[in-house]
Parts: C-alpha cells; structure tokens; sequence
C-alpha cells in the first residue's frame, strides 16, 4: 500500500484568522474600540447598563468575528452565516450602547463585507439593507434626521466599497480554485495517459521477449541436441554447456515476462494523487494497493472521474476535516472507495454528477454505492469488474 497527503478546500477571501482581510479588520476593530475602552477605564464613560450593552457588543462582535473565520476555515457555510448574523446584532447593540462613539457604526461595514462573502449577493443586498433601515432607526433617534443623513450616506458609501471589494475578492478566489481544478485534471489525465502508454510498452515488450527471443533461444535448444547426437565424445561436453546455457537464458527471460506481466495494466496511484489541490483543508489522504490496476484507459478514466466528482462533492458539501481515497483490488475486479469525515446524516440528492458516475460505471459493467457512515460522512464506492 502506498499512502500520500495534499490538503484542500473551498477558498474564501476571509476563510483563515490571518486572511489579509481579517488582519484589515482587526486593525479596524482596535481603532473603533480604543475610544470607549479607555474611556470607561479612566471612569469619562459611566459604566450604566446602557453602555455596559453596548460594550459587551463591541466585544462578542471581535469574538463572533474570529469564530467565523475559524468556522469558514472548516468549510460549514451555514454556520458562517448565522456568525454574520451575529456579528449584525451585537454591532447593532454596540451602536445602541455607545452612542456617543459614532464610529461604531463602522462594524456594520465589515458585517457588511462578510455577507457578502457568506450570502449569495441578492440576500447579501436585503441583509444590508436591513442593517443600514435598523442603523437609520438608531441614529435618527439619538441624533436627529439633519445630523444623522450625512452620517448614514457616509456609512452607505463606505459599505458599497467593502461589498465590492469582497465580492471581487470572492469570484478571485473561485477563478483560481476553477484553474487549480482544472489543472489538477489534467495532470491526473497527463499521469492516466502517460501510465497507459507506459503499460502498452510493457504489454509489447513481454511479447517480443516471449515470442520472438523465446522460440529462438527453444529452436537454438534443439539444434544443440542433434549436434550432440553427431559430436565426438570431447565437443559433447561443450555443447552440453551451450545447452545448459541457453536453458538459463530461456528461463531469464520467461521471469522477465512474469514480471513485465505482473506489473501489467494501468496504474492509478499518480493520477489520483494529481487530483487533491493544494489547499489548507481538508486533509486528502490516499490508501492505494499496489496491485490494484485496471486493462484498459476507458475503466481508468471511468475511475478517475468518479474519484474527481466525489473529491468535488467532498469539498464543497461536506463540511468535512478529511477525505481519504482508497483504491483496492478483490476478486471481482477493483474497488475505489471516498470517506470524508463530514457531517452528514443521510445519503445526499443525486445529480448531474452522481448520475454521470453511475451511467460511466454501468456502461463498463460497474455500480456505485453511496452510504452514510455511523459515525458520520459519506462513503462512495465505486466497483468495477477487471479482467486481466
């Protein structure tokens, strides 16, 4: 068995604690919360219930904040929604709280930037919609409508350019994650093809070596035996040599062609390995048997498109820490199973890819199983049949 690691994951412009979009944010969160910290520590703030909500806002939206880009680390998109969602009301109570301190507002701008990144863009647009009316409410009510409109403008600007900075940033993101998909299956499908000519030459080469080198090393055999049969007793011995010789050489070369044979077929390993991008999670691990070969390059790149879809699907879906491809061989033929270690509870909707894989494996003579483990996450088996 051979084993091989690469991480990978769904890319998001927020998605580590030290993305350079959170660093810009806690650089932010500082310069805003500096002001009403020092001042409830030197007592110019009172510390009233009132301000004593608007702190613990401040705070659990810098906790919600880094809660989130763990969270996005892992790949769980619905949790990271409801962390923005969080973030939303505890920078709401924080304007509430403080607001004496009108950079508080400034939080709804990076609120404002996650959803963008977290909520598809037209839920993105009525939750900040929904912020900024909640924010109106707020500042008309302690300022008035004349100090609060510049005020609101400002913050409406401000948003729009965060919105549009994430959203760039995002769709950079999904273009080169499409690159390195792509890339990565055309290596593996450079690997598969190079494997495939590699086995050819093998296949060629045991034939020659048994067709041609072995009836002429048998032929030369039994022209030693009636020169033999005719020689004087002193050129017997000679000619016995000869025949032990090409006797050894005969032998040589039919472990030669056991050999070219046993290593016959198609071999999988690297194409495989090329399909996990390099990314921080999750982990792809690989358990391949060394004799698990298929004959042909169409039951190859059936293989290697299930094994594909269902990193894909692993990687969007899943939510998962880990995800180990195992290809073995049994008596049947060859067997490639996906586990990742998500957190599903039940066998997913199938689509357009899982029904691909099905119709690819069918058409070769395989089948597809899906399974949901006790302990949670999917397992995908692919079968199918090999004859030598």
């Amino acid at each position: 068995m051979t084993s091989s690691s690469q991480p990978a994951a769904v890319s998001s412009p927020w998605n580590s604690p030290t993305a350079p979009l959170n660093l810009a944010a806690y650089v932010t969160w500082v310069a805003i919360a500096a002001g009403p910290l020092l001042d409830l520590v030197d007592t110019r703030l009172q510390p009233d219930a009132r301000t004593l909500v608007g702190v613990a806002g401040l705070i659990a939206q810098l906790l919600l904040f880094l809660r989130r880009a763990m969270t996005d680390l892992q790949g769980d998109e619905a949790r990271v929604r409801r962390l923005v969602l969080l973030q939303a009301v505890a920078a709401l109570l924080a304007v509430w709280g403080l607001p004496r301190s009108g950079s508080m507002a400034v939080l709804l701008i990076l609120v404002s930037a996650q959803s963008f990144a977290a909520f598809p863009t037209r839920r993105a647009l009525l939750l900040t919609l929904a912020i900024n009316l909640l924010l109106a409410v707020l500042l008309i009510a302690e300022w008035g409508l004349a100090s609060a409109l510049p005020a609101l403008l400002s913050y409406a600007g401000f948003q729009a350019f965060a919105a549009l900075t994430t959203t760039y940033a995002r769709r950079a993101e999904q273009a080169r994650d499409a690159i390195r998909a792509v890339n990565a299956e055309l290596l593996a499908t450079r690997q598969l093809l190079l494997e495939s000519a590699r086995g050819e030459e093998r296949l060629a080469l045991s034939r020659e070596l048994h067709d041609v080198a072995g009836h002429k090393l048998t032929a030369l055999k039994l022209q030693l035996r009636m020169l033999a049969l005719a020689a004087s007793p002193e050129q017997r011995d000679a000619l016995k040599d000869c025949a032990r010789l090409s006797d050894e050489l005969l032998a040589d070369v039919r472990c030669v062609v056991d050999t070219l044979r046993q290593h016959d077929g198609i071999d999988l390993h690297a194409a495989l390995q090329a399909l996990a991008p390099a990314l921080p999670r999750p982990l792809v691990r690989f358990a391949l048997a060394a004799d698990a070969r298929v004959s042909r390059l169409d039951q190859a790149q059936a293989l290697l498109r299930v094994a594909q879809e269902a990193l894909t699907n692993a990687l969007r879906h899943a939510a998962c820490g880990a995800v180990l491809i195992r290809l073995d061989r049994d008596d049947g033929g060859v067997v490639l199973s996906v586990d990742d270690d998500g957190r599903a509870t039940s066998a997913p909707i199938e689509g357009n890819g899982l029904r691909g894989m099905r119709e690819r494996l069918a058409a070769l003579g395989g089948a597809l199983a899906i399974t949901v483990k006790p302990e949670g996450g999917l397992r995908l088996e692919a079968r199918l049949p090999v004859s030598r």
